[in-house]
């Protein structure tokens, strides 16, 4: 039954490389491939202690899961990208992580429910090292449209292009995978950085240090986000 689930992973694999289109998105077999992917893993869940796949993680804890972006318009979007300023530092982390970008990478993680303002947190399952891609903030990248704020929504980050507003367009995580439940700390062990790759950007995460298992993921969400917000409970 191993040598079975492995040979369909494989199989999506291969035509997931073969199936890449020049826009920098993948067809739906390489979603197909993603989805795949991380349906086949399960994370821990605290304080209850099971261990569960992604769609039962989306009914227990309330959201649906998007391991790439998706975009509302994405020609327009890889056509501003293409019209924007890039620094080589962001071409080049793009070119370092996209490998792990299209495979959703994420390490072993687990979920614990903090309670109070904290909610959920996201923890490390394993010893992450200094500088190592921890995974990208998916979510829907739109404009940002004030209908999408009322109530105010608490998953959305800037994503660097603008509309004809001159306002940035967003990933509005509402719909995301588990780095939405990262938590804020001024201290943080990762730093969010936009890196680029063919027309597009992504928001991926890195780590500042060495991580240990056990350790809570934190960055720092930035005077922005609690300008008209309550000041944040400390981890």
């Amino acid at each position: 039954m191993h040598f079975f689930n492995d040979l369909i992973v494989l199989i999506f694999w291969k035509l997931a490389r073969l199936s890449k289109t020049h826009f920098g998105s993948s067809l739906s077999i390489t979603k197909g491939f993603v989805r795949v992917q991380i349906m086949a893993r399960r994370f821990d869940l605290y304080p209850d202690g099971g261990s569960y796949t992604i769609d039962e993680l989306e009914e227990r804890l309330g959201y649906k899961h998007l391991p790439q972006n998706i975009f509302k318009d994405p020609i327009e979007v890889y056509q501003k990208g293409l019209r924007v300023s890039v620094t080589p530092e962001q071409k080049e982390l793009g070119k370092r992580f996209i490998d792990q970008i299209d495979a959703a990478y994420i390490p072993e993680v687990s979920i614990h429910d903090l309670g109070g303002k904290l909610g959920y947190g996201l923890f490390a399952e394993e010893i992450i090292l200094e500088g190592a891609y921890v995974g990208e903030y998916t979510g829907h990248v739109r404009k940002n449209d004030q209908r999408y704020s009322t109530p105010q929504n608490n998953y959305c980050y800037e994503y660097p292009i603008l509309d004809e507003l001159e306002r940035s367009y967003v990933i509005d995580a509402t719909a995301g995978n588990l780095t939405r439940f990262i938590n804020h700390s001024y201290e943080p062990n990762l730093k969010p950085v936009h890196v680029y790759h063919e027309g597009y950007f992504h928001l991926v995460f890195i780590a500042l240090k060495m991580i240990q298992k056990g350790e809570q993921l934190s960055y720092n969400y930035g005077k922005q986000y609690w300008y008209v917000r309550q000041p944040p409970e400390l981890l």
